[in-house]
């Protein structure tokens, strides 16, 4: 998981560079915005961002 302050935008740069997006942005009830990508090698990486 990595923390970034601007999740919207590295998630456009993300998707316009055709990274696997595994889960859309979306907010969970707590507080905590992410989506998850999938790298090459079949792991899953997340990004977060607390609102």
């Amino acid at each position: 998981m990595l923390v970034v302050k601007d999740l919207d935008g590295f998630h456009r740069q993300l998707a316009d560079r055709g990274i696997d997006v595994v889960t859309a942005p979306e907010t969970e009830p707590w507080g905590e915005r992410f989506p998850q990508y999938r790298d090459p090698n079949g792991l899953i990486v997340q990004l977060v961002q607390w609102v």
